[in-house]
């Protein structure tokens, strides 16, 4: 996928965000089931005609399947992507860790990468973050501390997962002058 398609994608999934957009994807879903429903027909009537039509029939048949499929797919995804942070979209998840923590799972709708948000624990005042990059030619899972505001790490992790750039970055028992 090149730069480009993930700034359309990027942008088609930041607009299905609105709650309006979400009643448009349900109406093409309606328009494609309709339209398959159609095609059914179309391939029953064909049968009392010859193979052939029969074929043309299946043919146009597969093509409103496929419209299904897409359109389908498309709500999905947009119910899925449910923030926009510094115009991109992402999927964001509250799950509760084995230690009793909050924890936010943070996915971009276009980009492989995650990441997991913990808070801190007691006694702790930074935010960390298990950074999960598939892509990654060195390593593809980092634990890295962030800020002692739930914000501003919330933020940090959603410019990692969108560009996997994160500044500044401060990794478990190194020290940074």
């Amino acid at each position: 996928m090149t730069l480009w398609d993930r700034l359309y994608d990027n942008e088609w999934f930041v607009a299905r965000t609105k709650t309006a957009t979400h009643t448009d994807l349900a109406e093409e879903v309606r328009r494609a089931q309709q339209a398959l429903a159609e095609a059914a027909t179309e391939v029953e009537r064909a049968r009392t005609v010859s193979p052939t039509a029969v074929a043309v029939a299946l043919s146009g048949m597969n093509a409103a399947q496929a419209a299904l499929d897409r359109a389908e797919a498309r709500t999905e995804a947009a119910r899925m992507c449910t923030h926009v942070v510094a115009g991109h979209a992402f999927t964001i998840t509250i799950v509760e860790a084995l230690d009793g923590r909050q924890e936010r799972v943070v996915e971009s709708c276009t980009v492989e990468r995650k990441a997991t948000l913990r808070s801190p624990a007691p006694f702790e005042r930074q935010w960390t973050a298990v950074l999960v990059d598939p892509g990654s030619r060195h390593r593809s899972h980092r634990v890295v501390s962030l800020q002692d505001d739930a914000d501003e790490s919330l933020t940090d992790v959603c410019r990692w997962v969108a560009t996997g750039e994160l500044w500044p970055v401060q990794e478990p028992g190194r020290h940074y002058a």
